[in-house]
């Protein structure tokens, strides 16, 4: 048995009953291929968006459905769950899972005021289209293109979420950006002069080069080996949780951050401070087991600059890059504001149609005269005409001119004359009051439809709002973050300083507080399922340490414990911004190492870099593993 073809022609649904069928059919389970709806907006008989043209795009992938507005239409959103309609001129596709049915998002509506946006929204249904293609396995499986063939070819350029590739044949064909990555931008895998191979669709011209992309392993070994410990590196994130951020530093391959790595404040909500798919800098860090590790809480974006984020393909660009400065907002529009019931002809909103233009109708005033009577005219009566009936809608009468005579007429010779003649009165005023009734009817549709036309357009803006607000909100959530963490720098600096900053205590003796500090910062500091990989080592204080803590000024209390807690981890000789090195006897790369007769040798880790007189940590590291604290030192300071 053959399989069912998409329709290759454009389908007009024309009756309430179709309209039904369509609504049922959208809904129903296996449906083969997506569909794409196209409303005409009210009062037209086209819709602004060119369905033959969508069509010629989605050409085997997609039925492409014109519904008119009006009674055809609120039959088909009678027969359709709530929010997943189509009329007044906007359009949506519908996929083949049904998850539109109960999330109605899943299916976005979008929106055409006038002809000059076919472009934009035909550009959009055609994504959509190749979205649900994709998900519905009509692009992309083997069955879908039993005469693909394998080809190679230059990528020419990239616009858009589409690639133009010139063949090794001499041909040319399209990679779509719902064939690579649903989740990265196609201008982030591929860049013009590539070399590219996949399978070719011949019907579509398709490329399929998804056979090019590297698997999660092998992305992970390239961020393991183009990212250094140490480095500031780029990532996107993926998810927020109320304890921590997962950032994705290549296509699946995910670092879940603690909230203990992000902020030191307690009351801080990690939803208020990122956002999903924003890309942001992360510091990465030591892990066991060559794992992967980052911590955002010690970087500045102003003064750390990420290196380069890998390229998912050889010659490919970096699928991530810096977010750019947050340009000045701009004041948002202010909406018409609509007060009172609807006015025909009323003004809409700038650059679209307003109603009148619509239909066809303008508001007639008290001083503008009725039109004179074209026809309709039997025995010198006249019919009310449309222009009466807005004249009355706007004010300007109190009642309908009713049917008069220019002449009155002869009484009727004989009762039978004059029982016809009343009869005959009877039904012209039946017939007048069936007009008006009429007329009264059609001038409420027409303002029904206006105020629909309205209320699409008001969702249009409320929509644009909306996506203002969620760009804003992500700016100010970066912002925040930033904030926050310039705000731990500057205390870390006052500290640097030598600005006495109050510490808290819980020991009267200073070893003992400062065995708390070391404790604290490493529960802080090392996850928990790598603690019982990264245990502090023993450790004792040198006769000097506690003094040399406080005599030396211009470094922070919190950086010294930190370092330290890196150094009794292991963890320091992994970093390369501490700089951890043997101490010699002499300038020289030649002398001598410092040690001492029980066996132990005096090692020296960097506090501070570029910052004059940089301050130093001398510890001694004894035989058995563990660590004696000898100094806090200035940076010329040799001496243990």
């Amino acid at each position: 048995m053959t399989e069912p073809r998409v329709p290759a022609r454009v389908r007009r649904v024309a009756s309430e009953g179709q309209a039904r069928e369509l609504a049922t059919e959208l809904q129903r389970q296996g449906r083969p291929w997506p569909v794409v709806v196209i409303s005409t907006p009210a009062g037209h008989d086209a819709p602004f968006v060119d369905p033959q043209r969508v069509l010629d795009d989605v050409a085997g992938l997609a039925e492409v459905v014109v519904i008119p507005t009006g009674d055809v239409s609120w039959e088909f959103s009678s027969g359709m769950p709530p929010d997943t309609q189509v009329y007044g001129g906007a359009s949506r596709v519908y996929g083949t899972d049904l998850e539109w049915v109960h999330q109605p998002r899943r299916s976005p509506l979008h929106f055409a005021y006038s002809s000059d946006e076919d472009a934009r929204v035909r550009d959009r249904l055609v994504s959509d289209v190749m979205r649900f293609a994709v998900r519905a396995g009509i692009v992309g499986a083997a069955r879908s293109a039993p005469g693909a063939t394998p080809v190679e070819g230059t990528v020419l350029g990239v616009l858009g979420t589409r690639a133009l590739v010139s063949t090794d044949d001499g041909g040319q064909a399209t990679v779509a950006e719902e064939l690579v990555l649903a989740d990265v931008p196609l201008a982030r895998v591929l860049a013009p002069g590539m070399r590219v191979a996949g399978a070719l669709d011949p019907a579509r011209r398709l490329l399929d080069v998804r056979g090019m992309l590297p698997d999660v392993a092998a992305l992970r070994r390239a961020v393991h080996t183009t990212y250094r410990v140490g480095q500031v590196v780029l990532g996107r994130v993926e998810s927020v949780e109320d304890e921590a951020v997962r950032i994705a530093l290549a296509p699946g391959v995910h670092v879940r951050v603690r909230r203990a790595e992000i902020t030191g404040n307690d009351l801080d909500l990690l939803g208020d401070l990122f956002t999903k798919g924003e890309v942001i800098a992360a510091r990465r860090v030591p892990a066991p087991l060559d794992g992967l590790a980052l911590r955002l809480d010690d970087v500045d974006e102003s003064q750390d600059e990420p290196v380069p984020a890998i390229a998912l393909l050889d010659g490919g660009p970096p699928w991530l890059q810096p977010p750019e400065p947050e340009p000045d907002s701009e004041p948002e529009p202010e909406l018409p504001r609509i007060d009172g019931p609807v006015v025909l002809g009323s003004i809409g909103p700038a650059g679209r149609p307003t109603p009148g233009d619509l239909f066809g109708l303008r508001p007639t005033s008290a001083s503008t005269p009725a039109p004179a009577p074209t026809n309709g005219q039997t025995d010198g009566r006249r019919k009310p005409t449309p222009g009466d009936v807005a004249a009355f809608h706007a004010g300007a009468h109190d009642t309908l001119p009713s049917p008069t005579t220019s002449e009155p007429e002869p009484e009727p010779a004989g009762k039978a004359a004059r029982d016809l003649s009343l009869s005959l009165d009877a039904a012209r005023s039946r017939v007048a009051s069936l007009e008006k009734e009429l007329l009264d009817d059609k001038v409420r549709r027409h303002q029904v439809e206006l105020e629909v036309d309205r209320l699409l357009g008001r969702v249009g803006e409320l929509t644009e709002r909306l996506e203002r607000n969620e760009r804003r909100a992500e700016q100010q959530a970066t912002a925040l973050r930033k904030a926050r963490q310039e705000a731990a720098r500057l205390r870390h600096r006052l500290g640097d300083a030598g600005v006495e900053v109050p510490e808290e205590r819980y020991f009267a003796d200073d070893e003992e507080q400062l065995r708390f500090e070391v404790l604290t910062e490493w529960a802080r500091a090392i996850p928990a399922a790598e603690k019982a990989g990264r245990p502090l080592a023993g450790y004792t204080l040198g006769p000097r340490f506690l003094a040399s803590l406080t005599e030396v000024e211009g470094i922070s209390r919190d950086r010294v414990v930190w370092t330290l807690v890196m150094v009794l981890t292991g963890l320091a000789q992994d970093m390369n911004g501490l700089q951890v090195h043997r101490l010699r006897t002499g300038a020289g790369g030649d002398d001598p190492v410092r040690h001492r007769d029980d066996g132990a040798v005096c090692w020296r880790v960097s506090l501070q870099v570029n910052t004059p007189s940089a301050r130093r940590l001398h510890y001694w590291k004894l035989p058995g593993g563990t660590y004696e604290l000898s100094r806090v030192v200035l940076h010329d300071d040799v001496e243990p």
